[in-house]
């Protein structure tokens, strides 16, 4: 009898919080829905006077950075996580436009820093996509990612950035912060190369790819040097795609925060 009514307890509770991580996720959603389109996803949108977006404060960063509102409340409770431990966070990158994407691309593209002969812009594409998007398919046009304190993979083999790295392993999850581009293993053996700074909000970001494999094809990645090359890749199946598996995962996750 005891049994059986631990049980039906236990039961209940659990059909409770799956009830309610329903609700929440259909919230989430249905606030994804109402706010992003295919040029959102492009990065074809104006921050200025854009109630989505929010400029992240001096604290944070020393540049001019945005990201969408959820994402920065969220971002800040886990940066004074990490402060209480001794971590000092800062955003060195957040929400890129296309345009800002299409100068970081060219910029890479004409000066891809290597001796290297190229047959072709196909394989001078490959090159570039190691460490840069084509724009049109930055995970950066969502507003839901940070570049945290360097880009560069010798920071994270420093004392320092080993202690920003294992905090973020250890602790990012519970705010909601993963890492997308995780060291290329059997799990993820597609897309960039590993980058320890870059986080994402799985929150919202889990949903923002649902929506972009729904929104944009082949065709929309075009306009910039190389284009010509997206449609000879698997740009969208192995590089938007070719994340971290825990990216993609549903999980259980508060409702977003908004204004």
């Amino acid at each position: 009898m005891k049994k059986s009514l631990i049980f039906g307890l236990f039961f209940i509770v659990c059909s409770f919080i799956a009830t309610e991580c329903m609700a929440i996720t259909d919230k989430n959603e249905a606030w994804v829905n109402a706010h992003v389109n295919k040029d959102f996803l492009l990065g074809k949108v104006k921050r200025q006077n854009n109630p989505l977006f929010v400029k992240v404060d001096e604290k944070h960063t020393n540049r001019n950075i945005y990201l969408i509102y959820p994402v920065y409340e969220a971002y800040k409770k886990m940066y004074e996580a990490a402060l209480s431990d001794g971590v000092k966070l800062v955003i060195t990158s957040g929400h890129r436009t296309f345009v800002e994407q299409y100068c970081e691309w060219e910029l890479r593209w004409n000066n891809p820093k290597t001796d290297r002969f190229f047959p072709s812009d196909v394989e001078k594409a490959k090159y570039v996509l190691q460490y840069r998007a084509m724009p049109g398919t930055t995970r950066h046009h969502w507003g839901t990612d940070v570049d945290l304190n360097s880009f560069e993979p010798s920071y994270f083999q420093t004392k320092e950035g080993q202690k920003v790295y294992n905090w973020l392993k250890e602790n990012a999850a519970a705010y909601g912060f993963y890492q997308p581009y995780t060291a290329p293993d059997e799990k993820r053996s597609t897309g960039y190369q590993e980058e320890k700074w870059h986080w994402s909000y799985k929150p919202i970001a889990r949903l923002m790819l649902i929506k972009y494999l729904e929104l944009v094809t082949i065709n929309d990645i075009s306009g910039f040097k190389g284009d010509k090359a997206a449609k000879a890749l698997p740009i969208i199946p192995e590089w938007v795609c070719g994340i971290n598996p825990q990216m993609k995962e549903a999980e259980n996750f508060p409702p977003l925060q908004t204004k």
